[in-house]
């Protein structure tokens, strides 16, 4: 394992700035700094720290596994309020480093102090690409998954921070990643976004008859140019939704899945898999007319290492047959919506691929066809941005 993972650190160069440099799109301070701002305020953090489902996973694959903590060194990485780290010393670490890049690591040193740790936690306001630390650690924990799992490409950090810190023994909390796509029938959050796209009209409408009356200044020309932008965010953005698992047309597809103790910084870099969905024959018939969503998420698992295995294994999955997250689902609307009669499944691709402009977000191209036995229909593909 050691010698693997040495291989794959030789063949990768870093810059001063510690960015490898073969990442694609173009890495900016700006960037960065627009990213970090948003989780530097408390009020940021509590979304996830009320988010029962990520909570529990987490405390339970820590707690029910503290003799793979006992004793051993833990690396933290985008620790935020802390709150991994002090689940990680209750569980009888020797040492924690809680790594955080926003100035949120006021709040976790605050949290640690105040639960009588700071012997053993100890908090780095640094990006981990910057940390330094005094020794190897056994395990890495970090709360890293974006919506969809990729968005905002926080595992590259960690990625990052096992070639650089991990013992070659070491454990990943979580250790597996695997994304999901399905097919879906919706109208409430359709009918929602479209609404939002209609009023976004009018108050075009609004101000240009405003700007008219009181400054004499006339919109008209720029009207196709708004209607398009408008249009463009209400259909080429993906959306966040709850999705019911009764609103699914058939089983979801992995797309892709990642074992991060042997995961490649091109391994997470984007998404390339053909899928094909196996249409629900029990579906009524106005679902089956009514095909206008698709819908990813994502699930990770706690199966520690090869070395050091999880005694209890855990699976926090974000999908529609479990409680709502803080993740919630990413929907990518199909308009107009697809007739499915006679179809027994649909066949397509998904490319999800990093902005040339910002390495963190993405565009999600999902090309599809409806098939019935050997015969296939027309080809539908959409880009989408992923917000």
């Amino acid at each position: 394992m050691q010698t693997g993972r040495s291989e794959r650190q030789n063949k990768r160069e870093t810059g001063g700035s510690g960015k490898y440099l073969h990442w694609d799109g173009k890495v900016t301070a700006l960037e960065d700094s627009n990213y970090f701002f948003s989780y530097s305020y408390l009020i940021s953090q509590m979304d996830m720290l009320y988010d029962p489902v990520r909570m529990d996973a987490y405390r339970t694959a820590i707690d029910e596994n503290k003799d793979n903590f006992s004793g051993k060194v833990v690396l933290d990485v985008g620790c935020g309020t802390g709150v991994l780290s002090i689940l990680a010393a209750r569980a009888g670490a020797r040492k924690v480093y809680a790594v955080e890049a926003t100035n949120a690591a006021k709040y976790a040193r605050k949290l640690v102090g105040g639960h009588g740790l700071e012997d053993v936690v100890t908090v780095l306001e640094c990006c981990v690409e910057e940390a330094d630390l005094p020794e190897k650690v056994d395990i890495i924990v970090s709360e890293f998954m974006g919506h969809f799992l990729l968005r905002e490409s926080m595992i590259d950090s960690v990625i990052l921070a096992r070639d650089k810190f991990l013992k070659s023994t070491g454990a990943i909390y979580p250790s597996h990643c695997k994304m999901f796509l399905a097919a879906a029938t919706s109208s409430r959050h359709v009918e929602d976004r479209m609404e939002a796209h209609d009023e976004s009209l009018e108050e075009f409408d609004e101000v240009k008859d405003y700007m008219f009356n009181e400054c004499e200044i006339d919109l008209t020309c720029l009207s196709h140019m708004y209607k398009d932008e408008v249009r463009e965010l209400a259909l080429h953005s993906s959306c966040s939704v709850h999705l019911e698992a009764n609103e699914l047309l058939g089983p979801p597809v992995a797309v892709k899945e990642i074992d991060l103790l042997t995961a490649t910084h091109d391994d997470v870099k984007g998404v390339s898999q053909s899928f094909c969905i196996d249409l629900d024959p029990s579906m009524d018939k106005e679902k089956r007319r009514n095909f206008d969503l698709w819908v990813g998420w994502f699930a990770v698992q706690f199966n520690g290492s090869p070395d050091n295995p999880s005694l209890v294994q855990v699976e926090c999955d974000t999908g529609p047959y479990n409680d709502e997250t803080h993740w919630s689902h990413e929907g990518f609307i199909v308009h107009p919506p697809i007739d499915l009669t006679g179809a027994s499944k649909v066949q397509g691709q998904i490319e999800m691929t990093r902005k040339e402009a910002n390495w963190r977000l993405y565009d999600v191209k999902i090309s599809h066809r409806a098939c019935s036995g050997e015969q296939s229909g027309e080809e539908v593909s959409k880009t989408y941005y992923l917000k």
